[in-house]
């Protein structure tokens, strides 16, 4: 792409008239703009301070870019010019920010690989933990309708609640319906296996009649038998299905200082203590299957606390 064209599709960006192909094709460039390797020989403390305050300076140009212009139009390209800059400059630092903002609803690919388990947090905050050599294809941001995902493989679902955007998870030509819940799918390619920890979720398959799942239940569905069958009920196997991940948060007399650790490590948080003497507080809760910000206000509850989320920074201090 030379100048020009990157010029006239960026000009389109800020007036709000990019067509679909002309966005993949800006986000394409994006892609492969930047020295990716020398981005991930960094340390992850200065990756992490790059991104944000790099990419927040550039969020902020294109915001200003975006605002009305009465000036002459030769002034209007300047500025158009000074963001690509801005974007080429940005390379690999900021791909994926960059491609958020160009193509929120992109859809995004996640491959894990044997050994353990990869995690993912979706846009509207489900968690997702992929297992062996499996396949997660979803949109970098939802929309406004359904939450739609597709998964060949195994992963465990945590799914945030949202009764007004369900989430479907395709499977083959399984389709799983649910409004906010947790469950396992298992995708073997002769048969698919779900496995409800919580909530109640729908199964539903062509030539199939409906299976609604409640919790502590499994359903296992063949295409070749074009019907889908539960499990007779038993003790389900929870440890092997949530081995790798941390979907288990029960805690039994654990330290203040292991309970915030879980908690930055299963939301990709970071949680600032305004006052030590928290962490002289010993715990005995079960998290598990709670949003962040449930778990922060059971949390706050108990000990008498105040909490404020900002990104994915958490304050937590004592109420006065």
């Amino acid at each position: 792409m030379n100048n020009q064209e990157l010029k006239n599709l960026i000009e389109k960006y800020l007036n709000g008239t990019l067509e679909p192909s002309e966005a993949a094709q800006l986000e394409q460039w994006l892609d492969t703009t930047g020295d990716e390797h020398a981005f991930d020989a960094m340390p992850e403390a200065e990756k992490e301070t790059a991104r944000k305050e790099g990419y927040n300076r550039l969020v902020q140009r294109i915001n200003k870019h975006r605002q009305p212009v009465v000036i002459k139009n030769r002034f209007r390209y300047w500025k158009a010019a000074a963001c690509i800059a801005g974007i080429a400059v940005a390379g690999a630092l900021f791909r994926k920010p960059m491609l958020d903002v160009v193509a929120p609803h992109r859809l995004v690919s996640l491959q894990s690989t044997p050994g353990s388990p990869k995690k993912h947090i979706l846009s509207d905050g489900s968690i997702v933990w992929l297992k062996g050599n499996s396949k997660l294809v979803f949109p970098a941001g939802f929309g406004a309708g359904n939450r739609e995902v597709v998964l060949q493989g195994e992963a465990l679902f945590e799914i945030a609640k949202d009764p007004q955007h369900p989430f479907l998870v395709k499977c083959g030509t399984l389709t799983t319906t649910v409004l906010g819940t947790s469950f396992n799918i298992r995708e073997t390619g002769k048969e698919t296996q779900v496995t409800l920890l919580t909530g109640k979720i729908a199964l539903s398959a062509p030539q199939s009649a409906q299976v609604v799942l409640y919790p502590e239940q499994q359903a296992v569905y063949s295409s070749t038998a074009t019907a889908i069958r539960k499990k007779e009920e038993g003790a389900l196997p929870f440890n092997d299905i949530t081995k790798g991940t941390e979907y288990d948060m029960a805690f039994n007399d654990a330290t203040m200082q292991q309970v915030l650790k879980r908690i930055e490590d299963k939301f990709e948080v970071n949680i600032q203590l305004q006052d030590a003497v928290i962490n002289s507080n010993l715990i005995t809760a079960d998290f598990t299957d709670q949003s962040l910000q449930h778990t922060m206000e059971m949390i706050s509850q108990a000990l008498n606390l105040d909490f404020g989320i900002k990104g994915k920074t958490i304050l937590l201090k004592q109420k006065k």
